[in-house]
């Protein structure tokens, strides 16, 4: 692991641990660099302290029909001299595992992107250590019917340039590895959700297998303060279809792991997730649904270079796993 310091350009987080070290820790889709922030205008001195915390964005869910401002920011991490950037934002239908050819640019507000970072007074030059933030808020495209999301931001900066377009991938492992190794990249899978309910049917959550062969994958469901009960991950296309349960365990800190289902090569689709609980959803809590691609033999390096043992995989005990995606759900008091 590189050392924080080996980062000398503009930082946008994973998460909140995330420091500038690669690969970045897990979990990489809880950005809080990336904050939806509604039809409010965020403040300058909010955006700095809250860099630590709160995540700002789960205050101001996405809700469709209405004024969805949101923000990007970034922190100067060079020694002795200033930057510069731009930044670009990026959204697609919320999923386990992603197919990044379905990313669609988002426009600022007042249009175009990408958009310059800016430090507080508007400058454009970003001292070393200093906090900044894009210069206009992206606009959430008003036609997006209500569901899940997902958003990506890149960075470009003259030390270290993004294209406008984002990069292709052969392999799943080869997209992950792309987001956990940049530092100028952030994702944010997050979404809130009324507390205080026992069923919650989380739907059209988009699977792909980007790999040109078959696929197995197995889903996992963990979180903070769940009570016990069951997740039950399912799909109807006929191409793949499938209905498997995972364990939910008080307290609800360990995570449980669905057996394995096979999608086909370069298949893309959604799951359906119906989470029942024993006992109502606590506010504040958070269900983190995963999903992991089992490690045969005869993977690549990055496959076995990534993967990680699992405890407790129906019929995979003794397999390696590579994590390929994720989607957090936090609940709150109000409904989205």
């Amino acid at each position: 692991m590189n050392a924080a310091a080996d980062w000398n350009d503009i930082l946008v987080r994973d998460n909140f641990r995330d420091v500038g070290q690669t690969p970045t820790s897990d979990p990489v889709w809880e950005s809080p660099d990336i904050i939806p922030f509604g039809s409010d205008v965020l403040d300058f001195a909010l955006l700095e302290s809250s860099y630590d915390g709160p995540d700002l964005g789960l205050g101001h869910p996405i809700v469709a029909g209405q004024l969805n401002r949101v923000y990007v920011r970034g922190k100067n991490l060079r020694t002795g001299c200033p930057s510069s950037g731009n930044v670009r934002l990026y959204y697609a239908p919320g999923g386990l595992v992603l197919d990044p050819r379905a990313w669609t640019p988002i426009n600022a507000e007042g249009g175009g992107t990408p958009v310059p970072l800016t430090v507080r007074g508007g400058a454009r030059e970003i001292p070393p250590g200093q906090i900044c933030v894009s210069r206009s808020a992206f606009l959430w495209p008003s036609q997006t019917p209500p569901g899940h999301y997902c958003t990506i931001a890149t960075v470009d900066t003259p030390a270290h340039p993004m294209p406008a377009t984002l990069p292709t991938f052969g392999s799943l492992a080869a997209y992950w590895n792309w987001v956990r190794d940049n530092p100028n990249v952030c994702w944010r899978n997050v979404n809130v959700i009324p507390c205080r309910q026992t069923s919650y049917v989380l739907s059209d959550l988009a699977v792909s297998n980007l790999n040109d062969t078959p696929t197995r994958f197995v889903f996992g469901i963990s979180g903070t303060d769940l009570p016990s009960g069951t997740a039950t991950f399912s799909s109807t296309d006929q191409r793949a279809p499938f209905s498997i349960t995972a364990q939910i365990y008080p307290p609800g800190t360990d995570e449980g792991y669905t057996r394995s289902i096979l999608l086909p090569a370069h298949y893309s689709g959604t799951v359906t997730v119906v989470v029942r609980f024993d006992q109502p959803l606590p506010c504040d809590a958070r269900i983190v649904l995963r999903a992991y691609n089992p490690v045969t033999a005869n993977a690549g390096a990055l496959e076995r270079r990534l993967a990680v043992p699992l405890t407790g995989v129906p019929g995979l005990a003794d397999a390696l796993f590579l994590e390929l995606g994720g989607f957090t759900f936090v609940a709150t008091s109000s409904s989205p």
